[in-house]
């Protein structure tokens, strides 16, 4: 049988784990190859203050052009951080060549948290993102994302269960057909994720204990395992536990080894917990 593979349509930083090098190496040891499609190269991520970049934008069509002609296929097309409102496009137009009836297309709408825009995005990346998540099979956006593309106002309360089941409804009805919303306000002590399938109108939650470390990449942790874990065949609702349960313990490693934050969350020696 041949190994499924993964087309991941993130930034690549060189240091400072987030985007790739969190995506690759959490699919791989879960049993998939994965296919970088980097949107830009950064010299680290972000959260340093100082980098240097490029973007990869000029060339992403001319190398579509060529899988195309090579006759390439993916079992999941998976988007995350992009650089711009712009570059949706450009992952419209992989999913329209290389998504087949049965590719599992994940979605990452990275854009915003803590009720408001990253600093690097202007307001046109929602109206274009909602775009995007019509073709997803599966999005996973913070509570923040989630109430942007809604157009739902942000609130720092906790919301009621019956308020994020009609928030997942709504962003089931803009398109796709498995809701995952992550970072639900719900104290300081716990973190809390809900999941939502559409197809069978069921609705979880899972909480964890919160650990006081704040860090870059821990949303592309997540969506990875989720990623690795609907590729093995497992359920939606497991598949948010499994990828909750293993950040948490990533973060809590990290959180004890007293390393920089702005590293991001030391995976590679948490990966045998995937097997």
């Amino acid at each position: 049988m041949a190994t499924k593979r993964v087309l991941a349509i993130h930034d690549m930083c060189s240091f400072g784990r987030c985007s790739l090098t969190a995506a690759i190496p959490v699919i791989s040891a879960m049993g998939f190859q994965v296919c970088p499609f980097p949107t830009a190269i950064f010299s680290n991520n972000l959260t340093y203050g100082d980098y240097t970049f490029s973007d990869f934008t000029p060339h992403m069509t001319e190398f579509m052009d060529k899988w195309q002609k090579l006759g390439y296929s993916y079992d999941a097309i998976y988007s995350g951080f992009l650089a711009d409102a712009g570059q949706i496009a450009i992952v419209l137009d992989a999913i329209s060549r290389f998504a087949k009836d049965d590719t599992l297309v994940i979605v990452d709408p990275a854009m915003a948290d803590d009720g408001k825009l990253y600093p690097v995005f202007k307001p046109d990346i929602v109206t274009e993102m909602r775009k995007l998540i019509a073709k997803a099979t599966i999005i996973t956006p913070n509570y923040t994302e989630a109430t942007l593309l809604t157009g739902r106002p942000y609130d720092q309360d906790i919301p009621s269960m019956k308020t994020m089941l009609e928030l997942c409804q709504q962003l089931a009805a803009m398109g796709p057909h498995q809701i995952i919303i992550t970072s639900v306000p719900s104290g300081s002590e716990t973190i809390t994720v809900v999941s939502y399938d559409a197809q069978t109108s069921s609705f979880d939650e899972c909480t964890v204990d919160r650990i006081p470390f704040s860090t870059c990449g821990t949303g592309d942790l997540f969506t990875s395992v989720l990623t690795g874990s609907l590729l093995q065949g497992q359920s939606l609702h497991d598949s948010v536990k499994k990828a909750t349960q293993f950040l948490n313990y990533a973060i809590s490693y990290t959180y004890q080894s007293g390393s920089d934050p702005r590293e991001g969350v030391q995976v590679e020696p948490c990966l045998k917990k995937l097997f």
